[in-house]
């Protein structure tokens, strides 16, 4: 059991999310799937099992059975029963110790993985928190003081000794810099105008999407209906500034959108935070693709190593 003693700002818990798009139901999980991937592969989890998103201030959690933990994502300040916690490791844990995890100067969330993944309320086949739906995880909602959390037990196993190259964490350094596609939507003006403007993130930032501070021309036109959305599209509603859609956004919108992030890029998304700069540079579907596979290939590489590891 993991019990919580403080929430933290906003800590969930996720997955790899739902693939029920068609209903209706945004996909949800976590905001940076590659911390999510190499979280649990460190600890000997399968690449979609559950732990818990930290977003800007983490929780304090009490353990009450020996167990392994990994932290990925932005670099969040923790402490073990007040010495530090290295993240991107797997960090033998015995019963009765507390994680703080406190602030992080860059990025925004963190996935925090416990062997054996932890449990919740499965909708459709995931466990992921839904906020805006109200379910999955504790009741489709962040965590809170006195929650207590189950994790599947798994047989005692000796941590890695490896950590995370570098060149596969996502990059959380401002100025951000997105590779984008044009869509259908995209006219040479807006585009130019996208392209073309240095944007800031603004304080409205969520699971759902980040709307930026700056304007560009936005025409409408008020006969246009809905099509479908998803995460790494961006939109440009009347006011003209854009919204970049994350896990929660959803399926389907009235705005046009006329970028879409590509896929390499959709973990740094879920890492921009209120204040960070973004600019948009316009890539061939050709480099879009190359980009993907590489990025998949060392993911599964590691994944593939710290299972030989376990399965020794």
């Amino acid at each position: 059991m993991i019990e919580v003693l403080a929430a933290g700002l906003q800590t969930t818990v996720q997955d790899a999310g739902r693939r029920v798009r068609a209903l209706g139901v945004p996909a949800g999980g976590a905001a940076d799937p590659g911390a999510r991937r190499l979280a649990n592969a460190l600890v000997g989890n399968a690449a979609g099992a559950a732990g818990l998103e930290l977003t800007l201030g983490g929780p304090t959690l009490r353990l009450h059975a020996d167990t392994l933990l990994s932290v990925c994502g932005a670099p969040f300040d923790a402490t073990l029963d007040g010495h530090p916690f290295p993240l991107w490791r797997a960090v033998p844990v015995r019963a009765g110790q507390t994680l703080t995890v406190a602030g992080t100067p860059l990025g925004a969330r963190a996935f925090l993985a416990v062997r054996g993944g932890v449990g919740g309320q499965e909708v459709f086949g995931s466990v992921s928190t839904d906020l805006r739906g109200a379910f999955g995880g504790q009741g489709g909602r962040a965590l809170r003081r006195g929650d207590r959390l189950t994790w599947t037990p798994r047989p005692p196993a000796q941590p890695p000794r490896a950590f995370i190259d570098t060149d596969l964490r996502t990059t959380l350094s401002a100025p951000h810099v997105l590779h984008v596609l044009p869509t259908p939507d995209a006219t040479p003006d807006t585009l130019a105008a996208l392209l073309g403007t240095a944007f800031t993130v603004s304080a409205q930032a969520d699971r759902m999407g980040v709307r930026l501070r700056e304007s560009v021309p936005a025409p409408h036109d008020p006969a246009r209906v809905s099509v479908p959305n998803v995460p790494g599209m961006i939109q440009l509603p009347p006011d003209g500034r854009p919204i970049l859609l994350l896990p929660d956004a959803g399926t389907h919108g009235g705005y046009p959108t006329p970028l879409a992030v590509v896929s390499a890029d959709l973990p740094r998304l879920g890492q921009l935070r209120p204040g960070d700069t973004v600019t948009f540079r316009a890539v061939t579907l050709d480099w879009a693709r190359v980009a993907l596979h590489a990025q998949e290939r060392g993911l599964r590489q590691a994944e593939a190593a710290l299972r030989l590891w376990y399965g020794r």
